[in-house]
This record gives structure tokens, C-alpha cells and sequence, in this order.
């Protein structure tokens, strides 16, 4: 596997971790009607994802460094960013 390859993999996996809450809550709750042409919802979402984008570079760039030669697999690279989004998570939000 590629470098580019396993960091879009780590990637899909924060991906993943960010957008599985988000699509249960769609699934219970129906969008509210917006007035403007792009609902309120996408630039929300639209800033996790850039987040979740930079949290795989940072989750890829410490494996690299840690084993620089070794090879990623698809499913090790989408553990790794559903693990430390969820990892992230953890440490920056409040207990209720």
C-alpha cells in the first residue's frame, strides 16, 4: 500500500468516526426547511470534515515516524483514524 493510499484510508476512518453520529441523528430527526440556498447543516459538517482531515494527517505522520518502512494495510489504516478520532474526542470534550 501507498503512503497516499493508507493516508486516505486513515482518513476514511476519522471520516467515519465524525459522520456515524451525525447520520444516526439524521435517521431519528428530519432536516428542518431553510430559506437559503445551502441549509446551515453543510458548513457545520463541512468544518468536521476539514478537521477530520488534518486529525489523519497528524494520526498518518505519527505512524510513519514511528515505523517509516512499514507497510499499512486498508483495515489497520481505518482503525488508526477511527481510534484516535475517537482518542481526540475523549480528551476535548466536557463530561456531562
Amino acid at each position: 500500500m501507498s503512503d497516499m493510499e493508507a493516508f486516505l484510508l486513515v482518513s476514511v476512518g476519522v471520516l467515519v468516526a465524525v459522520i456515524f453520529p451525525v447520520v444516526r441523528g439524521f435517521i431519528k430527526k428530519e432536516f428542518p426547511p431553510t430559506a437559503g440556498a445551502m441549509p446551515p447543516w453543510v458548513r457545520k459538517y463541512g468544518g468536521l470534515f476539514i478537521f477530520s482531515l488534518i486529525t489523519a494527517l497528524i494520526v498518518f505522520a505519527i505512524f510513519k515516524s514511528q515505523t517509516p518502512e512499514g507497510e499499512l494495510t486498508w483495515y489497520a489504516a481505518f482503525l488508526l483514524g477511527f481510534a484516535w478520532e475517537a482518542t481526540i474526542e475523549k480528551f476535548t470534550t466536557k463530561a456531562a
